[in-house]
């Protein structure tokens, strides 16, 4: 298990991360993380990314556009939702 102290840093409380952690999940300075309090522990956790439906709409027009409409894959179009997608 690898130690960490908190510091203080202008008017706020920083934790200082190891290298090798930050390495081990692909993380560097300037992610965004997600912090939560999870059964007494600090859990951070990589921020995903939130679009607006209008600006994924925009992308895939332009996806379009750019490929005369020909999406290979069709079939997930009637496919029922898998995870946390919301109309």
């Amino acid at each position: 298990m690898t130690t960490a102290t908190l510091r203080r840093w202008g008017g706020a409380i920083a934790v200082s991360l190891p290298k090798k952690v930050l390495a081990m999940l692909g993380l560097r300075a300037g992610t965004e993380v997600e912090v939560r309090v999870a059964e007494g522990n600090i859990v951070l956790s990589p921020a995903r990314r939130r679009y607006p439906l209008a600006q994924l709409e925009k992308e895939q027009r332009a996806l379009e556009r750019v490929t005369a409409g020909r999406l290979v894959d069709k079939a997930w179009l009637n496919d029922s939702a898998r995870g946390r997608e919301r109309l």
